[in-house]
């Protein structure tokens, strides 16, 4: 089982989301402590990262998985249309 953990960037940013998507998003938290790619979920592996992301509809969540420690550390959760450009 996985620990998630939010870096503090990512905890201001979950605040700040509109209710139903920190929802979303603590579903999602739920079934990334079970596996760190859930099938159902959209996850990709961001390329020339070690970073995956999940889609959740306009928004994106960057995180990061150590596997030796049992570690999900979620960097932030950004709208789709700045998540991209924050990574360069």
């Amino acid at each position: 089982m996985y620990k998630i953990v939010l870096t503090k960037r990512a905890e201001k940013s979950f605040s700040a989301l509109p209710e139903d998507v920190q929802s979303r998003c603590g579903d999602i938290f739920e079934e990334l402590q079970y596996s760190f790619a859930p099938i159902r979920l959209d996850i990709i592996k961001l390329k020339g990262h070690t970073s995956y992301r999940i889609r959740l509809g306009d928004w994106r969540i960057i995180y990061n998985v150590d596997k030796k420690n049992k570690l999900i550390i979620v960097y932030d959760i950004l709208p789709r249309k700045t998540a991209y450009r924050s990574l360069k």
